[in-house]
């Protein structure tokens, strides 16, 4: 069961960028990336996009499907992790979390950005299958985030939203 509001979340949509469509499985991460994505919009929670700054294309360009809308931030990143930018470190502790963590580049962004957001009392939560990454060392790199917790989990997106949807509805039942 979740700790926290799933409508007090905010989603940070790691390295979207076409540069990262050579990893392993990207097929399967930009899919379950679209339904997180779509979901989290639908539910009107705050979508921050962190883009690395690569090569000869500085800005790096979305994934096309995941292109950030009009009204979604755009932080362009110098360092591992997210809050490495100033604006977006001020703008995720604006929103207090908790951050759910989508993208590619488990290995480094991914967990630079949660041990980060702990490091600012920022709850994460890494939503399994809409992160990228060698599947190969996949369970070892994940094992360091249960060292965050509680502030930190590794979750699915079900549990994420169609979980607590279900028991949120069976509780307002007739």
């Amino acid at each position: 069961m979740r700790a926290y509001a799933p409508d007090a979340s905010a989603l940070i949509c790691l390295d979207l960028q076409r540069e990262r469509l050579t990893t392993e499985n990207a097929a399967a991460t930009v899919a379950a990336c679209r339904r997180v994505l779509e979901q989290a919009r639908r539910r009107r929670w705050p979508v921050l996009h962190v883009h690395a700054r690569l090569g000869a294309d500085p800005l790096g360009r979305p994934i096309p499907g995941l292109e950030p809308l009009p009204s979604e931030a755009v932080f362009i990143r110098q360092g591992p992790s997210a809050f490495t930018n100033p604006a977006f470190s001020q703008t995720a502790q604006s929103l207090g979390g908790p951050l759910v963590l989508i993208g590619f580049r488990l290995a480094d962004t991914v967990l630079a950005t949660a041990f980060a957001a702990a490091d600012r009392n920022l709850a994460v939560e890494v939503v399994d299958e809409a992160v990228g990454g060698d599947p190969a060392n996949r369970q070892i790199l994940l094992k360091p985030l249960a060292a965050l917790a509680p502030r930190a989990r590794v979750t699915t997106t079900r549990e994420l939203f169609f979980e607590d949807a279900s028991r949120f509805a069976a509780a307002n039942m007739p």
